[in-house]
């Protein structure tokens, strides 16, 4: 039996386009396009490995620190192209709850990994 890609995943990669063209831009923009290319960010987004353990630190940190009048900051490190931008764009997309013209928010994208997450940082 010959699998191919298309076989495996839920989306054909063949007929399926970047929206994003595989670069994330973390800025204030909120424009038409750029909510739409949020929305696919988000959408797409997959929380497990170092992306997981990025944002656990970050919850974690924050958790640990959530009765003190500041918070530490959070320096993000990684070689060209390894996902720094789209691990900060998803961050601040949760972390301001960010709303799309149709009443879907960011987190109902990704909130089970989220959660998850969050639960973990909690040592729940």
């Amino acid at each position: 039996m010959n699998v191919k890609n298309r076989d495996i995943y839920l989306k054909d990669p063949a007929t399926w386009k970047l929206v994003n063209e595989g670069v994330a831009n973390v800025n204030d923009e909120r424009t038409s396009q750029a909510m739409v290319v949020l929305r696919y960010e988000l959408e797409t987004f997959v929380c497990d490995g170092q992306y997981e353990k990025g944002m656990e630190h970050v919850l974690d940190t924050y958790l640990k620190n959530i009765d003190q009048a500041q918070q530490p900051g959070v320096w993000v490190s990684g070689f060209y192209g390894s996902g720094k931008s789209h691990l900060v764009k998803m961050l601040r997309a949760l972390w301001d709850d960010t709303v799309f013209e149709d009443g879907a928010g960011a987190s109902g994208s990704v909130r089970l990994a989220l959660l998850r997450i969050i639960f973990k940082s909690a040592g729940l």
